[in-house]
């Protein structure tokens, strides 16, 4: 905390001021250079004030002209810059008026910014300093990022020049250019259905070799719950499952059946809305079960009182850090953790990418799946593109006829009565250990399995 000083002598209203704190017989010169937000502070060393005003007018006629001649007003290392920044998005993080990519940089500028540039003076820095940082990080990593993290770290790192800039530490001019040395695929790291079954079947063994009792609570939610979860909605791993609530989840009766809807607050892009696939009915009653505060109520009552708390709570109602170490060591111990395809590792956004394939496999158009994942659909055409084969496998092998033939007409009529998505289903079953009601996966067989057991029923005499 500053010390409040005790004697002041205004020498230009609101540009220039000379102080001297308690305790000290020396004065502090204080000066402000329009169009520069902050104070800048120096003692020179006299117990004249006077001299000490004649100073100060020199420092702020110098610091003036540096200014206006585009030079840096004074040199400042990159490391109380960056403090600076990261108080700020910490406390919008606090908040909650932060955007959802302010976690990222937070992360960027603690992990890699400052350990590197942190004794840099934010005016030295060069292209050949750039090029030493990209060259640094590469083998702090051990490989070449992404395009996108790059993208990420680059921004914090211009947010940092920012401040810089506008606090007078150094010019616009000198705002060093950063680059991306990353290759961005179209294809990400995913997870086969087989694969996906496999990791889920290796759950249970997954908890049981857990050390400690919270991290097999961890465990627990993470194989029964969350990765299901994730791999049914396609929703975002982070922002967008850890901020969800059980109040967030509201039921639509359509057609005499229960539809859930997600009300998600926070995403890469805001808020959004989405219908969530039916096997998410099982998930919701794992964690309820879970839920100590919850467990005797039934599920329905639960969705109805809209509850506070969030959806993925430990059975202790605590809510982890963070779910991605705990999964990739899940993956690690199934020998899953590389995508054979891609030769990337997976992480929890590949449950993601699993849904996408899965839908549009069933044949849901690119704008309704773009809408529903909250992406665009340049994004989904970019991603998923190696799979319009495999969409169109049916018409390039020729099974299908399109003669208008009866018999062609019945195939179809199977094919529409099919279990809705069953790969979701089947995947969901596997993890929560609950099935689902025929009437909930599909009401149009459900319904033509009851004709034909009446028209098979003895009618009584």
């Amino acid at each position: 905390m500053r010390v409040p000083a005790l004697q002041t002598i205004v020498v230009k209203p609101e540009l220039i001021r000379i102080v001297r704190r308690e305790n000290s017989r020396k004065w502090q010169v204080h000066y402000k250079i329009e169009g520069v937000k902050t104070w800048f502070r120096k003692s020179v060393q006299t117990t004249d004030a006077d001299k000490a005003i004649q100073l100060a007018e020199r420092m702020w006629m110098k610091a003036t002209f540096d200014h206006e001649e585009g030079r840096p007003v004074i040199s400042k290392k990159f490391k109380p810059v960056a403090e600076v920044v990261l108080r700020r998005l910490n406390e919008e993080i606090q908040a909650g008026t932060a955007r959802p990519i302010a976690k990222d940089y937070v992360s960027a500028i603690n992990l890699y910014l400052i350990p590197f540039y942190g004794n840099y003076n934010v005016d030295s820095i060069k292209p050949a300093t750039v090029n030493e940082f990209h060259t640094w990080r590469k083998a702090k990593v051990g490989r070449e990022l992404s395009g996108s993290a790059q993208n990420n770290h680059n921004s914090a790192f211009n947010l940092v020049i920012d401040e810089a800039i506008e606090r007078g530490y150094m010019t616009e001019y000198n705002r060093p250019s950063t680059k991306n040395t990353g290759v961005e695929s179209d294809r990400r790291a995913e997870f086969s259905q087989d694969e996906l079954e496999l990791l889920l079947s290796q759950g249970d063994k997954f908890i049981e070799n857990s050390r400690t009792d919270k991290t097999t609570m961890i465990r627990q939610v993470l194989v029964k719950a969350y990765v299901p979860f994730l791999a049914a909605t396609g929703m975002r791993a982070g922002t967008e499952s850890e901020n969800l609530e059980w109040r967030h989840i509201d039921v639509e009766v359509r057609d005499g059946q229960p539809i859930l809807h997600i009300r998600l607050q926070k995403g890469k892009l805001g808020a959004r809305n989405f219908v969530a696939h039916n096997s998410c009915w099982r998930i919701l009653e794992v964690m309820r079960q879970i839920s100590p505060d919850l467990r005797d109520i039934p599920l329905e009552e639960v969705l109805r009182q809209r509850v506070a708390k969030k959806l993925f709570r430990l059975a202790d109602g605590t809510v982890p850090d963070n779910w991605n170490k705990p999964f990739r060591q899940y993956l690690e111990d199934t020998k899953l953790l590389n995508c054979p395809f891609t030769d990337k590792e997976r992480s929890l956004y590949s449950l993601r990418h699993y849904y996408a394939t899965q839908r549009l496999l069933d044949g849901i158009p690119i704008h309704d799946l773009a809408q529903q994942m909250g992406t665009s659909v340049l994004m989904i055409g970019k991603h998923y593109s190696h799979l319009t084969p495999l969409m169109k496998a049916t018409q390039f092998a020729g099974t299908l006829s399109t003669d208008g033939s009866a018999e062609t007409a019945e195939i179809k009529a199977i094919m529409a009565a099919q279990t809705v998505n069953h790969n979701i289903l089947s995947l969901v079953q596997l993890g929560t250990e609950m099935t689902t009601p025929l009437i909930v996966q599909s009401s149009g067989l459900a319904r033509d399995f009851e004709q034909r057991l009446k028209s098979h029923t003895p009618q009584p005499q």
